[in-house]
């Protein structure tokens, strides 16, 4: 039933292809190899931000580690074209490591936008430190990794990308919100509006394929 569930989700952010995903125990995963990064990515950025800056009144990244992180989102716009024009022909070992880049990078512009205190005098870039980019870049590594080389079982990982994915657009629902004050009434209704949006993009996928074919 789990696995029916992330796939279920996965399919509405992923073509599913077989060839292009990591399996783990013998299961494909529920996201392509490049999606698996780019969730990986998320997840161990967002992990770092929520235990170390929860409290902390920060802002998005100065102009000059802003850049720095645009670079990592070059390899897989590169990586994804070239493959896409035919330019070259990719791996699922590339996909996944341009993958894990550039979902890195992504919850450092976005994550400070939630905070009330982001825009105030006080706040503080989110990347204040070099271990506010070493540390979620070690631990992205370390779990790439693992799951290229089946060091996790099949659920912990696809779980941990479901998961990733629903929170990742909960955040992004969070914004259709902003007039609630209430921490957790805005929380409830995000992860409502994200699961509900990524039901009807997994069924809608599911109709425009049977269509197709």
């Amino acid at each position: 039933m789990l696995h029916e569930i992330f796939h279920f989700f996965g399919h509405a952010i992923c073509h599913q292809l077989n060839d292009r995903s990591l399996h783990i125990s013998g299961e494909f995963l529920s996201v392509c190899a490049r999606d698996t990064g780019i969730y990986i990515g998320i997840f161990s950025t967002l992990l770092y931000l929520y235990l170390f800056k929860q409290k902390a009144s920060i802002t998005i990244p100065s102009i000059k580690v802003s850049f720095l992180l645009l670079l990592f989102l070059v390899p897989l716009l590169i990586d994804g074209f070239g493959s896409y024009m035919h330019l070259f022909e990719s791996n699922n070992a590339r996909r996944l490591v341009t993958g894990i880049s550039f979902g890195y990078a992504l919850p450092y512009f976005l994550y400070p936008l939630l905070s009330n205190k982001s825009l105030e005098k006080t706040s503080i870039p989110v990347i204040k430190h070099s271990k506010d980019m070493v540390i979620p870049l070690l631990l992205c590594s370390v779990l790439g990794g693992l799951v290229y080389w089946g060091g996790i079982t099949y659920y912990l990982v696809d779980g941990m990308i479901i998961f990733s994915l629903i929170i990742w657009f909960s955040l992004l629902c969070s914004f259709l919100f902003t007039f609630s004050r209430l921490k957790h009434i805005k929380g409830i209704l995000s992860i409502s509006v994200a699961i509900t949006f990524l039901s009807l993009l997994s069924v809608a996928h599911t109709w425009i394929y049977t269509f197709i074919n």
